[in-house]
């Protein structure tokens, strides 16, 4: 979980009248950077093509879950902070598979000496700039997207206003805003990483955007080292009392908000109704604890070539897509929430060896793309989108336009209202049990 430093250009300073001293200074200064659906946790068919990376455990492997030691929190870590302390990641799974995948990993990692030590797509070369935009989206679309635009913070001339968030996970960034600009005839969109995006995070700042789009990783875990220079786990920091106050405040409010790819893996040991918020959590580095059940680190899968299959083609959300299509991203083993979502997209991926990123308790769901309800907020997120190739897919390009377009609309705020569902408790009410509301389909 790397952190690019890079400071913004003076772009974003004509926002300081509209957003007020704190949260202008926040983005010119900051740094850039359902249960019918799950399917049984049962090895897939067949091998992989590109290096499994992290679904391939380390010796010896931990088998018995009842030994596993969870995460603990401290309130004196790291520079004084609080937070999670986090063992090593639990080396686990099926011991014949794991033999299997090690074999297939040697045997690419021999064919592609270049691909040792990067993650699915990372190593591959970027296409030539513009990229092709989806005709649906832009009439002009032979035009493609504009070049060079690395490190703006700014763009788009549409009507919906959406706040950008980043930082706390590497990314192509000059390809990203030229995905954004791919969406520019319905959008205008503002980028701000963290920690500066927390200061808009909040109802006042709300107030001058239409929908937050998140492609962060907030609170990224530190390594830590034994004095012998071993592994001896990581770190996660708790948020700020300002972050989650607001962020809360926000979401009871009702706010369009957007989550893409990496975005769940935002605050997973430290922040549990952030998972909630989203509809399932990740961590593919360290063990983790999501609902009570601790996992021994979720997976990771590059370069993956998978089939989306459009399970409501009802939904505003689903519109142009058919009965689905292909991609090649990297797809994720994690601990999503069938339950508590309504699904859009299943992926036709599944994990080689479920066990090595999941406890026994918990089944692997192929759940792709979904939409909820949060406080009064409506909520969507696609697990797609690690880099260009999945940005420049037309049917990826679709489904994010989509998504925005509908958490801006009157439809779905009116909807997340109606179907509101608690995430925060009051102190007095932390004993209760979490409310579960199966979303419905919005009329």
């Amino acid at each position: 979980m790397n952190h690019d430093l890079v400071r913004a250009p003076k772009r974003a300073l004509p926002l300081a009248s509209m957003l007020g001293i704190a949260a202008a200074s926040a983005i010119a200064f900051s740094w850039l950077a359902c249960g019918s659906q799950v399917q049984a946790q049962t090895p897939a068919a067949g091998g992989l093509v590109n290096p499994p990376g992290a679904s391939i455990a380390r010796p010896p492997l931990q088998l018995d879950p009842s030994t596993w030691e969870p995460c603990h929190h401290v309130t004196n870590g790291p520079d004084g902070q609080s937070g999670t302390m986090c063992p090593p990641s639990i080396s686990t799974g099926t011991p014949a598979i794991q033999a299997q995948l090690t074999a297939q990993r040697d045997a690419y990692l021999a064919a592609n000496p270049s691909a040792a030590g990067g993650r699915g797509g990372r190593g591959q070369a970027a296409p030539p700039a513009p990229m092709v935009c989806n005709p649906a989206l832009t009439p002009a679309a032979a035009t493609g997207a504009p070049a060079g635009r690395g490190g703006t913070t700014q763009g788009g001339h549409g009507k919906i206003r959406v706040l950008v968030v980043v930082k706390g996970h590497p990314y192509e960034h000059e390809l990203f805003d030229n995905f954004l600009d791919c969406l520019g005839n319905d959008i205008t969109w503002t980028k701000a990483d963290h920690p500066a995006a927390d200061l808009l995070m909040n109802p006042a700042a709300g107030k001058h955007f239409d929908v937050y789009l998140f492609y962060d990783l907030g609170g990224p875990g530190q390594r830590m080292t034994n004095p012998d220079g071993t592994p001896a786990g990581s770190f996660y920091p708790d948020p700020s009392p300002e972050l989650k106050k607001g962020f809360e405040a926000l979401l009871k409010a009702g706010k369009g908000m957007v989550f893409l790819h990496h975005a769940s893996a935002a605050w997973p040991h430290v922040w549990p109704e952030y998972s909630e918020v989203i509809g399932g959590a990740c961590d593919w580095f360290d063990r983790v604890t999501v609902r009570g059940i601790l996992d021994p680190h979720h997976g990771f899968y590059g370069g993956t070539a998978q089939h989306l299959t459009v399970v409501d083609k009802t939904s505003p959300i689903t519109q142009g897509l058919g009965d689905g299509f292909d991609i090649t991203d990297e797809a994720y083993a994690c601990a999503w929430f069938p339950e508590m979502v309504h699904p859009l997209l299943t992926t036709s991926f599944a994990p080689p060896d479920p066990l090595v990123n999941l406890n026994p308790k918990r089944q692997y769901s192929n759940l792709n793309a979904w939409y909820k309800a949060a406080e009064n907020s409506p909520v969507f997120y696609v697990q797609s989108g690690h880099d260009h190739l999945a940005w420049e897919n037309p049917g990826y390009q679709l489904l994010v336009d989509n998504a925005i377009k509908w958490a801006a609309s009157p439809e779905a705020l009116a909807w997340a209202k109606a179907h509101h569902t608690t995430i925060f408790h009051d102190a007095s009410a932390k004993s209760s049990v979490r409310k579960k509301a199966t979303a419905k389909k919005p009329t």
